[in-house]
């Protein structure tokens, strides 16, 4: 446990006045109930698993902030009400962390951002951007305006023009957009 864990941890010991318990341990390789919102956790004391142990307060509809572990890291947890009901307090590495209110969650990992709203969603990794709702994605609009752009042919007294001279300029942008966005 680490210098700065300890004094958390004894200034959660003494925030809690002795009606909780609160101990450090590792998460349980192997344990992890995402569906549940729940660990194991291993005591540093050595002794045996506590199971159960909930990685977020329970709220109607699913609500609130729930952070995921990795296997084997350190964590701080304190029993709620005094007799074996257990929620985490301090995890030294996340794997990952979700916020959801209502129809809106945010889940957050080491390779991406996830933002959505019902069924509209931004994705941010580090290569690409993407944008979509039910019936349409950033990329599909972007090329799509492209698409149009280049084949564009106007009117004239003489009949339809050829197509823009710079044609070549909007191809081009249409093969540097699946660097930044994907269908």
């Amino acid at each position: 446990m680490s210098k700065n864990t300890g004094k958390i941890l004894s200034a959660f010991r003494a925030l809690a006045g002795g009606s909780c318990e609160i101990i450090s341990g590792k998460v349980v390789a192997g344990s992890i109930d995402e569906t549940n919102g729940t660990i194991s956790v291993l005591p540093t004391d050595g002794e045996s698993p506590i199971e159960g142990v909930m990685l977020k307060a329970h709220s109607a509809g699913g609500n609130g902030i729930l952070q995921i572990p990795k296997d084997d890291t350190d964590v701080v947890i304190a029993s709620i009400d005094g007799t074996g009901e257990w929620a985490v307090l301090l995890i030294s590495e996340p794997e990952q962390v979700s916020v959801k209110i209502d129809n809106v969650e945010c889940l957050i990992t080491a390779d991406a951002v996830t933002i959505a709203n019902g069924s509209v969603a931004f994705v941010l990794t580090p290569e690409i951007i993407k944008m979509t709702t039910p019936t349409e994605s950033l990329y599909a609009v972007l090329n799509d305006m492209i698409t149009a752009i280049t084949s564009l042919t106007v009117g004239t007294s003489t009949g339809p023009s050829t197509v823009p001279i710079n044609v070549a300029s909007f191809t081009a942008l249409q093969a540097r957009l699946s660097n930044l966005t994907s269908a």
